[in-house]
């Protein structure tokens, strides 16, 4: 990422009102996370203020979670400690250069995050039964902000793709986002 990208990060979440603005996991992760076993783990990316892996970490997951912000980061910590939790392991990562953790995870997730380059990484890293969660913005998008990079967004039906041989469970390009939610077989 470039360092006007990882500015406009910090930027964004050195405004103490951001950190107030949503709350909660998002609705696809909610619906979709398995129950938590001994032992269980996820890997974040992009995970911006930590408010889904806090979620999993409440629900007995250890979680993972990678973004490029030391701000963001930074405010999770302490949520995560203000909530007296454990289990979120989080680290500053540029994802254009940092290597996805050598593990396998029960829950890989995504959230309007996109670099096509890592979805073999990703499926690579969800161990045989585990899941895979991703959603992002779609070209529909770009209808409401017509400056954004197309290379930022998904084409519809485009997330299935990255994932062949995967047992379905949601997939759709409803408004301006995708949503691909796959069991490793």
């Amino acid at each position: 990422m470039s360092q006007a990208d990882r500015q406009r990060w910090e930027q964004r979440y050195a405004d103490p009102a951001d950190s107030l603005k949503k709350t909660g996991p998002h609705s696809v992760l909610a619906r979709h996370a398995p129950s938590c076993q001994p032992g269980c783990r996820a890997l974040e990316l992009a995970c911006g203020l930590g408010r889904d892996a806090l979620w999993l970490a409440e629900q007995g997951w250890r979680v993972e979670a990678l973004d490029i912000s030391l701000t963001a980061l930074i405010q999770a910590r302490a949520e995560m400690v203000r909530r007296k939790l454990s289990g979120v392991h989080f680290v500053v990562a540029d994802l254009d250069h940092f290597p996805l953790p050598r593990h396998e995870y029960d829950l890989v997730y995504v959230f309007r995050f996109l670099d096509r380059r890592l979805f073999p990484a990703i499926a690579e890293r969800v161990r045989p039964g585990g899941l895979v969660i991703y959603e992002t913005l779609n070209i529909h998008w770009l209808k409401s902000h017509p400056d954004t990079r197309p290379d930022h967004m998904l084409q519809l039906g485009e997330l299935p793709g990255y994932f062949p041989g995967w047992t379905v469970i949601e997939s759709s390009d409803g408004g301006v986002m995708s949503t691909f939610v796959g069991r490793r077989p």
